[in-house]
């Protein structure tokens, strides 16, 4: 005999069997335990949100209900809740009656759900169920006016999170604009869809005229920054976080590491790490990712696989962002190695760990094992190669000297040469000097991309490698023409846990005089070791006396010379540059690392640098 229950959903985990759940219910109706239309509401809740059988069980006794929306909201709310929210558009084409602001609201829930789904797969259609995440969307909104629910605040609200959720920031803003009082909950969704889109100056005004904020609003801007590569912003806005108390989770510290990576902010990082153990919190799958890929990107290859192999899960982006660290690190090798480990531990890889085994073996030179990798990708992994695959492909033969190997690679592609194809066949021209050859990929290059200024300063680079003048004033006569203007070189180093930015030419650190100083002092101790400025990438007309003085103020010189002044001995100085780094600064970053007897690293838009004892691990193949 069944015991009497006020709630039955105790003993539904443990009735697995159909006759069970028969019993139990012939045992309440017979008790008098549903007599009441809200208590058959309530175990037809339970059952929907328990499990799959039970779920087919409620759809099968809903007819019975009392005839009131009552049951079949429920039935709506658990589904839009559940593992299936698909399922909540079905049982809402069932409804008896017409529905009310609450059945609304739970099909507009269950439409935001299948879109943060979708958003989180980065794909607008689910393979499984062939369900257009956007297409329900725009019905369930399409079932509320129709219905005449639509200026329900908590339909409203809840239309406002679900085009957020699907990344639609226009249609957020037509639904955010025609609610009277917006609740904490709408306005937080309108901060992450105008924050997700890349308005965050917009999203930061309304965040800020939040009467008060939870942390869901403050993982929103926070995000939004990192979205944007505004992370010194980020940063800021995580120091604001935790002055203000608030509740600090997984999100924001994936986020908050997301942003020290893009920054090179390794201590900041390291800060984040402590913070988690002090706090006895779990490091997931998630969080633990965001580790290997922040240590990776700072430098700190050695504590990236540390926490690699600490992990007690992993999963596909754990080992790409394990293998990505070592390829950016020059540890071709390595890459490789890791790279047949994922393949032994059953993790099938996607197409983000092929560029990076692609690249990993680009940096080290390793031609025959990148040309063996790309060819298994589709035969043996069933992954359909990307534009950015052949752009590795291109870079990996045009590094290694084999500029034929790169062209009859692009002659064979089954799909159109696009830019980064170019990019790399024109980089490898200016690697080996090739003149006509980059000429030739300029062409195709901007007939692609106008005003890609990369590309017109390699091109102007290479011929002044060639002693060409005439090829760089032409070069530069069209960049001019047509508007193209270089980006300015920065360079990032990071002190005592704050970082400071140094630009081309820049004398407005606080600093700047012991600056001065000590580049001074550089030159003057590397001359002694033989050193002479190259100038051959600077513009032919000026002096030459001249164009030295214009490389020393290169902004990682700027960087290096205040890591010398503001680190102390024996700690490594760290360096982020936005463009690729120079020859000269190569070669006198190298030298600083043996006079100075320093370690260096140095993050340039293509790798990463480990300088030490006058030598660097690119092996000046980069």
């Amino acid at each position: 005999m069944l015991p009497l229950l006020r709630d039955p959903a105790t003993l539904l985990p443990s009735l697995a069997a159909a006759s069970q759940l028969r019993a139990l219910h012939a045992h309440l109706l017979v008790s008098g335990c549903l007599a009441s239309p809200s208590h058959h509401a309530a175990f037809l809740a339970s059952l929907a949100s328990s499990s799959p059988t039970h779920l087919s069980y409620a759809r099968l006794i809903l007819p019975k209900c009392p005839a009131t929306l009552l049951a079949h909201n429920a039935l709506l709310r658990s589904l839009a809740r559940g593992p299936r929210p698909h399922l909540a558009f079905s049982a809402f084409r069932d409804l008896p009656l017409p529905p009310d602001h609450y059945s609304l609201t739970f099909l507009v829930r269950a439409a935001t759900a299948l879109a943060t789904a979708a958003a989180a797969a980065a794909r607008p259609v689910s393979p499984e169920l062939g369900l257009d995440a956007r297409l329900l969307a725009v019905s369930a909104h399409g079932a509320a006016v129709g219905q005449g629910h639509a200026v329900d605040p908590h339909v409203q609200s809840g239309v406002v999170s679900m085009y957020a959720a699907l990344g639609d920031v226009t249609a957020a803003r037509a639904a955010f604009a025609e609610i009277a009082s917006p609740d904490v909950v709408c306005v937080t969704a309108m901060v992450g869809a105008l924050a997700a889109g890349g308005d965050v100056d917009a999203a930061r005004d309304l965040f800020d005229g939040m009467p008060r904020r939870d942390h869901v609003a403050w993982n929103a801007m926070i995000a939004g920054y990192v979205h944007v590569g505004r992370s010194r912003e980020a940063l800021r806005l995580f120091d604001e976080m935790l002055k203000a108390g608030a509740a600090v989770g997984e999100a924001t510290l994936v986020s908050v590491l997301t942003a020290c990576a893009q920054m090179g902010a390794l201590e900041r990082g390291k800060w984040v790490h402590w913070y988690v153990r002090s706090r006895g919190m779990r490091v997931s799958v998630t969080l633990g990712t965001a580790f290997v890929d922040m240590y990776s990107k700072c430098g700190a290859v050695a504590t990236a696989m540390e926490v690699f192999e600490n992990m007690s899960e992993r999963n596909v982006y754990t080992w790409t962002s394990a293998v990505s660290g070592l390829a950016m690190n020059g540890m071709g090798m390595e890459c490789l190695e890791l790279f047949k480990r994922m393949q032994s531990a059953g993790i099938q890889p996607n197409g983000v760990t092929f560029v990076a085994v692609l690249r990993g073996c680009s940096m080290a030179g390793l031609v025959e094992e990148g040309r063996a990798c790309f060819d298994s990708m589709k035969c043996k992994h069933g992954v359909d190669p990307w534009f950015e695959h052949y752009g590795c492909m291109v870079d990996l033969y045009g590094r290694a000297g084999r500029l034929d190997d790169a062209v009859n690679f692009i002659n064979a592609m089954p799909v159109q040469p696009h830019e980064g194809v170019w990019g790399a066949l024109l980089n490898a021209s200016r690697i080996h000097n090739n003149i006509e050859l980059g000429k030739y990929a300029m062409d195709k290059l901007v007939a692609i991309e106008s005003k890609n200024d990369a590309a017109h300063v390699l091109l102007s680079n290479i011929y002044a490698e060639s002693q060409d003048w005439k090829g760089v004033s032409r070069t530069r006569g069209v960049m001019k023409a047509k508007g193209v203007k270089k980006v300015p070189g920065w360079s990032a180093i990071e002190v005592d846990g704050k970082v400071h930015e140094f630009f081309v030419g820049g004398k407005s650190h606080p600093r700047y005089k012991e600056i001065e100083m000590m580049l001074a002092e550089m030159i003057r101790r590397l001359r002694l070791h033989g050193y002479a400025a190259n100038t051959k990438e600077v513009l032919f007309d000026i002096e030459e006396e001249e164009k030295e003085g214009a490389i020393s103020l290169h902004s990682e010189k700027l960087a290096l010379a205040f890591g010398l002044i503001a680190l102390p001995e024996g700690v490594e100085i760290r360096i982020v540059k936005n463009l690729r780094v120079c020859k000269d600064c190569h070669d006198y970053t190298k030298l600083i690392s043996k006079v100075f007897n320093r370690e260096i690293v140095m993050r340039d838009r293509n790798r990463f640098h480990h300088f030490k004892n006058g030598a660097c691990s690119c092996k000046d193949y980069w």
